[in-house]
């Protein structure tokens, strides 16, 4: 990705012995998110990446995707999100999803209560949190990195 965004290095090891298999740029457009969310899938499976594990890889994409174009680009097609994905060695998979945005209070986040149930939206962050192994911000929120070992 541009802006020099370096991944978190793999879990239990000093360096990140990652493999970049695919990055992607795409406008901030909601109709986007399904077509990269399929190349990302499309990725996994070239990896022989187990169906349940790309599922929740899949779900979390969607999800970040979604947060990137509505809240960090405000649904403006002239901004770029971006998606990598990399793996390791031991077929754990990183995905970072980047947007322009100012980023967000992602301590703040929290778990949906029940009158949340039939909103439309909230609950984003909370879903990638409970599919992924390992979620963490940077550049204030704007950028997300998504474990799934």
């Amino acid at each position: 990705m541009s802006d020099a965004i370096s991944p978190t290095p793999a879990p239990g090891t000093g360096q990140p012995a990652l493999r970049p298999q695919l990055s992607l740029a795409i406008p901030a457009d909601a109709e986007q998110i399904a077509n990269a969310t399929d190349a990302v899938l499309a990725c996994l499976a070239g990896l022989k990446v187990e169906e349940e594990k790309c599922m929740a890889i899949g779900l979390a994409v969607q999800e970040a995707l979604a947060n990137a174009v509505v809240h960090g680009c405000q649904n403006d097609v002239s901004k770029t999100v971006q998606c990598e994905l990399s793996c390791d060695d031991q077929g754990r998979v990183l995905i970072v999803v980047a947007d322009p945005g100012p980023g967000f209070d992602f301590s703040a986040s929290r778990e949906p209560v029940v009158q949340d149930v039939y909103n439309d939206h909230g609950r984003g962050v909370f879903l990638i949190r409970q599919l992924m192994d390992e979620v963490s911000f940077e550049r204030g929120g704007s950028v997300i990195q998504m474990w799934k070992y």
